[in-house]
C-alpha cells in the first residue's frame, strides 16, 4: 500500500535501516501503484523478481490493495492469489500475505470477503485490545495446517530495533478456565462471565 520511500522512512523509526539491507541484496523492496495494477503484468514482474532474488522470506501487503483493485469476490482475485501461493511454494518461499480487517475491535470473520483461508497454511489474528483507557496489540495464531495450535491470545509489542515482541504472560494471574455454560453471550464476541451461582450445574 505504501510506496518505498514511505517504508523505508517507516523502518528507519523503529530503528531497522531497511535501505543498507536493500543496498546489500539482503532485502529487496518493490511497489507499483494501484492505479497502474495490471493483472497479468503484475503477476510476470512477481514471478521474474523471486526467480531473480531468490528469497527466502516474503511479505505481500496488501491483500486488502488487491481486492480493491481486482474486487475480492470476483473469481480474478481468488485466481490471481492462487497463483501467488503457487508461486511461493514451487520456489519453497515462506510467504506473510497481510490483510487489513475493517473491524478495529473484534471481528467477525478472519478473512472478511476474501474467503481464501483455505489456501494458506497458517493464519495469524492481530487485533487491537482495549483495557481502561489504552489500546493494546494482541496476537492469535488461529490456524496452523497439520500442526496442533495453542488458540491463546498474546499481548504483544513493537520494539526500536527489534520489531515484533511476544510479552511472557504471567500465568499465576491467568484467568481460570470455565465451561462455555458459565458465559452470557458468547455469539455477541462480547462474553459475560456469570457469576458463581448463576453456573448451571452439570447433569
Amino acid at each position: 500500500d505504501e510506496p518505498p520511500g514511505q517504508v523505508l522512512r517507516n523502518a528507519q523509526s523503529i530503528g531497522i535501516d531497511l535501505q543498507s539491507l536493500i543496498d546489500r541484496r539482503l532485502a529487496h523492496l518493490w511497489y507499483e501503484p494501484p492505479q497502474e495494477f495490471e493483472i497479468d503484468r503484475h503477476f510476470a514482474q512477481i514471478e521474474a523478481i523471486v526467480e531473480d532474488f531468490k528469497p527466502q522470506r516474503v511479505v505481500i501487503d496488501s491483500l486488502s490493495t488487491y481486492g480493491s483493485s481486482l474486487g475480492a469476490t470476483e473469481r480474478s482475485f481468488r485466481d490471481f492469489f492462487h497463483a501467488i501461493v503457487a508461486l511461493m511454494k514451487e520456489h519453497q518461499v515462506t510467504a506473510v500475505y497481510n490483510h487489513e480487517n475493517p473491524e478495529m475491535l473484534g471481528m467477525s470473520s478472519m478473512m472478511g470477503e476474501f474467503k481464501v483461508s483455505s489456501l494458506v497454511d497458517n493464519i495469524l489474528l492481530m487485533n487491537w485490545v482495549e483495557l481502561g483507557d489504552t489500546f493494546r496489540h494482541a496476537l492469535t495464531v488461529a490456524k496452523m495446517r497439520g500442526m496442533p495450535t495453542s488458540r491463546t491470545t498474546h499481548e504483544c509489542e513493537v520494539v526500536n530495533g527489534q520489531g515484533m515482541k511476544v510479552l511472557p504472560r504471567r500465568l499465576a494471574v491467568a484467568v481460570p478456565s470455565v465451561p462455555f455454560a458459565g458465559y452470557l453471550g458468547l455469539i455477541s464476541r462480547a462474553p459475560e462471565r456469570h457469576s458463581p451461582q448463576g453456573v448451571p450445574e452439570a447433569p
